[in-house]
């Protein structure tokens, strides 16, 4: 399928994008900046200059793709006009896509929230729960989006595929830095304790970003028209267990907040109408109807990856934290600073069945072997996780290579064993799960 995809250098899009490559679909992404556009182009994406205010535009590439995924909206709009104001923006770009695709069956599957359905339920929220009704005695709400998502369900009156997934409250990964989670985590150093409402028994649920993308590509490809989807892989975890879990990361204790409107506002400041919601649900009919199964790590045990807290685990020259910060020095460009991190005589091992085989030495022999590869074929890295692995830190990634001869994509799952001691870097092991097919990509395209 030709996929017209929005928002796609953002949390969840820079997650589907790829998703959708591996299956086989050829993407293009919006680009309102030279920035966004080499953001789509390194995952793979073609790239459609213009904005979220151009409706004609969107309408055209709505019309010329084989269905639309819509995860994007007005964030610069939240300081002044708050979601009243996103939402009334981003309700003509959904009336736009309904002219384009109107009787056609083609999909849209745009994104929406866990928390539409009401947090008064008394029970998990399902997929047969509707986005509730909103009006003036709601501006100001999160409840203001929801005539997004019912006007997006409304749309299969008109022949379009519409459906709408249900993004989790925390939506967690290695590339997660504006969310739920590194808002707590922050107030927390800042106030050198981590809060929670109340006796924290109130529900939160999760999702892991890669999970919630492979959502939305199931609910492209044979999703019906008129549904809600819920991408929950944590139906129900109880605050105080965040919070606790993030204390004991931190090495700082998990206090209870009281709910008055003095304590609580002091403390969360604009999540203060947020951590009080008691927000559980299910995604039962998500399994069942689309095949779809979570196979990420949840909320829990993704804390346990050292991206959230590098800077504390760094303090503490752990091992885990340095190969964490080698990495984030690597991906914001600071080469330099990284190299220095790795040990003169580290050594770099290869499969003998790889192109790159062989040992490689040092910082130098880092830099060489990354221009190998790079040189044979384009490397992208979807997201990674690391681990202690007994006396080796581990470093499992997913990975994407793409032949420079035919541009055809190979997705790739690689796991490296590296010795770290002392703050430095003395070298890995790489084991590729397919280093045949990784050949066949080199040699044939």
């Amino acid at each position: 399928m030709r996929v017209f995809v929005t928002g796609g250098t953002g949390h969840s899009g820079a997650h589907i994008i790829p998703e959708l490559i591996a299956a086989g679909h050829e993407v293009t992404g919006l680009a309102r900046s030279d920035a966004s556009a080499a953001a789509l182009s390194t995952l793979g994406a073609k790239v459609r200059r213009g904005s979220l205010a151009d409706l004609d535009g969107l309408k055209e590439a709505a019309a010329d793709s084989d269905g639309v995924i819509h995860v994007a909206h007005r964030q610069d709009l939240l300081p002044s006009g708050g979601m009243d104001a996103v939402a009334a923006a981003e309700l003509p770009v959904m009336l736009a896509y309904g002219e384009a695709l109107a009787g056609t069956g083609k999909p849209l599957v745009a994104a929406g929230s866990i928390g539409s359905p009401g947090h008064h339920l008394g029970r998990a929220a399902t997929e047969e729960d509707p986005a509730l009704p909103s009006g003036d005695e709601h501006k100001g709400t999160l409840r203001a989006r929801n005539v997004v998502e019912r006007a997006v369900v409304g749309l299969a009156d008109q022949g379009v595929r519409s459906s709408i997934v249900r993004i989790a409250t925390i939506m967690h990964s290695t590339t997660d830095s504006a969310g739920f989670l590194p808002l707590l985590i922050a107030l927390a150093k800042e106030k050198g304790f981590v809060g929670y409402p109340a006796d924290g028994a109130n529900l939160w649920n999760a999702v892991h970003a890669r999970d919630a993308a492979s959502l939305f590509r199931l609910a492209l490809e044979k999703g019906p028209a008129g549904k809600y989807w819920h991408a929950i892989g944590d139906g129900g975890i109880p605050f105080r267990d965040i919070a606790e879990a993030i204390g004991t990361r931190l090495g700082l204790p998990a206090v209870s907040v009281p709910v008055d409107v003095l304590m609580l506002p002091a403390y969360f400041g604009p999540l203060t109408n947020l951590v009080t919601l008691n927000l559980p649900a299910s995604n039962l009919v998500t399994r069942q109807a689309l095949g779809w199964e979570p196979a990420q790590p949840g909320l829990l045990a993704d804390l346990d990856n050292s991206h959230y807290f590098t800077a504390v685990t760094a303090a503490a020259n752990n091992d885990v934290a340095t190969l964490q910060e080698f990495v984030t020095r690597m991906q914001a460009g600071d080469r330099t600073e990284a190299l220095d991190m790795i040990d003169a005589d580290a050594v770099w091992r290869e499969a003998d069945t790889l192109p790159w085989s062989g040992e490689w030495r040092g910082p130098d022999g880092f830099v060489r072997l990354d221009c190998e590869i790079n040189t044979l074929a384009e490397m992208t890295v979807r997201d990674y996780t690391i681990v202690e692995a007994g006396e080796v830190v581990e470093m499992r990634l997913s990975a994407v290579f793409t032949s420079r001869k035919s541009g055809r994509r190979l997705p790739m799952e690689i796991v490296e064993h590296y010795t770290v001691r002392d703050g430095k870097i003395h070298g890995a092991n790489a084991f590729y799960k397919d280093t045949q097919a990784v050949n066949d990509l080199i040699k044939h395209g």
